[in-house]
């Protein structure tokens, strides 16, 4: 297996990004949001995202086929100058392949003009918060919650980027 990571370009690219973001969202958060919210998630949903903002994001391809995708930009909280991870998503088939990590690095040279970069998990999430731990991100103590339902709290955590290597 051979992963290429690269800018989404093609309008059969982002048909395939959208593909991956609504199966990855049920595989990662069907035990973690309510199910109504989870239906609000639909495949229109996850095109209409793709199509709206295609820049700024890499896909992952084995063969022909997207089999993950992370977007990234400026940090949204504007009183920051950083770099921000705004979603990463790889179907389940692909865990523990190197696909993130492979995704994670093409976002950090991206980004490598910041200093930090931050970005949002659930705090249910573990997984994604163990991962996030192993590409350099810590926990920096600020929460927000999510009405999705139900309250949904979401953690931040930060990367600082290390200009001097």
């Amino acid at each position: 297996m051979v992963i290429t990571v690269k800018q989404m370009e093609t309008p059969e690219e982002i048909e395939g990004k959208s593909l991956v973001h609504w199966q990855t969202w049920r595989e990662a958060y069907d035990d973690l949001l309510p199910a109504e919210f989870q239906e609000t998630m639909t495949l229109e949903r996850c095109r209409f995202f793709s199509q709206k903002y295609p820049e700024n994001t890499f896909i992952a391809m084995d063969g022909m086929k997207v089999v993950g995708f992370i977007s990234y930009g400026n940090f949204r909280d504007k009183a920051i100058q950083a770099g921000e991870i705004i979603a990463l998503y790889v179907l389940k088939d692909y865990y523990g392949k190197g696909v993130s990590e492979q995704l994670m690095h093409a976002a950090f040279v991206a980004l490598d003009h910041f200093s930090e970069i931050y970005l949002w998990v659930l705090k249910e999430n573990k997984r994604a918060i163990a991962f996030y731990q192993k590409m350099g991100f810590t926990v920096d103590g600020q929460e927000k919650i999510l009405e999705l339902g139900k309250p949904v709290k979401e953690l931040r955590m930060v990367c600082s980027l290390n200009k001097d290597s």
